[in-house]
C-alpha cells in the first residue's frame, strides 16, 4: 500500500493540500482560527502540515485535515507526501521495505543456510535477494514470481521457505532454458533404460540426468530446504517438464526412487501440471490425486513386489542379497530400502538397519549440487547447470 501510495505521489500534479485547504474554508464560510478551535489544532501545527515543514507526519491531525476537506486519508496522503524532504521519503521507503523482507522471508533459517549473514543490513539484504533472483526490485520477488506461479491456480503459501524454495525453483528452470524439444515417446523409451545406472555410484545420477536433458526434460538437484517435507517437485516451464529432486532423508535408494515417482508425473499427470504450474511431492496437494500410483510406479520398477518377496527371505544374507541386485542391475541399497518401507508399514522399525549397504550422498552429489543457496546468482549457477547436462 505504502509503495503505491509513492507512486501515485510522485506522479500527482495537482492542487496542494493549502489550495484544497483554502477552497474548503471559503466554501464553508469558515475563517482558519475557527477551523483551529473547531479542530482542535494549532495554528503551527496546521501550517507545518499546509506548507509541508512538518518534521514528522502527525497521521491523527492528518485524519482531522481529510474529515473536514471530505477526502479519502490515502488520497490526501498522496497529495501530502508530493514533495515532501528526501529523508521522509527514504524512511518511509525502508520501514516498507523492512515489513516486505520480514513478511516473505525467513532470515533467521536463510543465514543458516549461508544465503545471507546474520547481521546484514537492510541495503546488503535487497541486494543479496535482488542478485540471487535476478529482480530490479525486492517487490518484484512477489510481483513478477508470483504471477508466474500462482496465477492459474489462485494459490500460495505461507509458509516462507517453501514459497522461497519454490520460487527459487522456478527462476532456475526459467534460464536453464532446455534447447531441446520434450519427447513423450522418447522417455517411454528412455525409463527401462535407467535402472541399471543405479549401480554407478559416482557418475549413474548425472548420466541419467543428461540423457533426460537431451529428450527435453530438465532434472536439477538440490539439497533438502530447512522446514519443509519436499523430496521432488514436478514442474512446467516453457512446454517442457522440469523435475526437482532433493537429499529427503540422505538416501542414495531415495534419490532414485523421488526420481521414477516424478518421472511417472511427467508421463501420467502433465496435464494437470501443466494447469497448476508445478507440483511437489511430499507435501499435500490438491491438485493431483496420484502420489499412490507414482510411488507404486517408481517402487515396482526399481524391484517389483514379486522380486521382493523372494529376497525378503534372504535379507539379512549380505552375499546373496548383493548377487540378487546384479540380477536386478540395481544396486543392493535399493532391496534394502524396500525391506524398511514394507517393515515399516507392517509397524516394524528397520530404518537403522543396513547401514553400511547405504553409499555415502555427500560424495555423489557433489558434483551435482551446483543449484544451492549460497551461489551468488541463480542465473550464474543455471549456466553452470546447463553446461553440466549437456552432452
Amino acid at each position: 500500500m505504502i509503495d503505491n501510495l509513492l507512486h501515485k505521489s510522485f506522479e500527482y500534479n495537482g492542487p496542494s493540500i493549502e489550495d484544497l485547504f483554502t477552497e474548503k474554508l471559503e466554501q464553508s464560510g469558515l475563517t482558519k482560527t475557527q477551523f483551529e478551535k473547531l479542530s482542535g489544532m494549532e495554528r503551527r501545527s496546521l501550517d507545518a502540515i499546509l506548507d509541508k515543514t512538518s518534521k514528522q507526519t502527525d497521521i491523527i491531525k492528518l485524519l482531522k485535515l481529510a474529515e473536514f476537506l471530505e477526502v479519502d486519508l490515502s488520497d490526501l496522503l498522496i497529495i501530502y507526501f508530493k514533495d515532501r524532504p528526501v529523508e521522509e521519503i527514504r524512511e518511509l521507503q525502508s520501514s516498507m521495505d523492512i515489513t516486505f523482507i520480514n513478511k516473505y522471508f525467513d532470515l533467521k533459517t536463510l543465514a543458516g543456510l549461508g544465503f545471507i549473514q546474520k547481521n546484514d543490513s537492510l541495503e546488503t539484504l535487497k541486494d543479496r535477494i535482488c542478485s540471487f533472483f535476478g529482480l530490479d526490485s525486492i517487490y518484484d520477488y512477489d510481483r513478477e514470481l508470483s504471477d508466474a506461479l500462482y496465477s492459474r491456480t489462485k494459490k500460495s503459501f505461507s509458509d516462507k521457505m517453501k514459497d522461497f524454495w519454490i520460487k527459487s525453483s522456478y527462476k532456475y528452470f526459467e534460464l536453464i532454458d532446455n534447447p531441446n524439444e520434450y519427447s513423450r515417446k522418447e522417455l517411454v523409451e528412455l525409463i527401462p533404460k535407467i535402472k541399471p545406472y543405479t549401480q554407478n555410484i559416482e557418475n549413474g545420477l548425472l548420466t541419467v540426468f543428461q540423457a533426460l536433458y537431451n529428450i527435453g526434460v530438465t532434472v536439477v538437484f538440490q539439497p533438502l530446504l530447512p522446514k519443509t517435507q519436499i523430496r521432488g517437485a514436478t514442474f512446467f516451464i516453457n512446454d517442457k517438464p522440469c523435475i526437482v529432486i532433493t537429499d529427503f532423508n540422505k538416501n542414495y535408494a531415495t534419490i532414485w526412487f523421488a526420481l521414477i515417482h516424478e518421472l511417472h508425473h511427467v508421463l501420467f499427470d502433465l496435464e494437470t501440471i501443466q494447469k497448476t504450474s508445478y507440483h511437489l511431492s511430499g507435501e499435500p496437494d490438491l491438485f493431483l490425486i496420484q502420489e499412490d500410483k507414482a510411488n507404486e510406479f517408481a517402487s515396482e520398477y526399481l524391484l517389483s513386489s514379486e522380486k521382493m518377496r523372494y529376497i525378503e527371505k534372504l535379507i539379512h544374507n549380505k552375499f546373496m542379497v548383493e548377487k540378487f541386485a546384479k540380477e536386478c542391475q540395481i544396486h543392493s541399497c535399493i532391496i534394502y530400502s524396500q525391506y524398511q518401507w514394507r517393515q515399516s508399514e507392517l509397524g516394524n522399525d528397520y530404518w537403522a538397519a543396513f547401514k553400511d549397504a547405504f553409499p555415502n550422498i555427500k560424495n555423489i552429489t557433489k558434483k551435482l549440487n551446483v543449484a544451492n543457496w549460497d551461489v551468488e546468482s541463480i542465473k550464474e549457477a543455471s549456466l553452470k547447470i546447463r553446461e553440466l547436462l549437456t552432452v
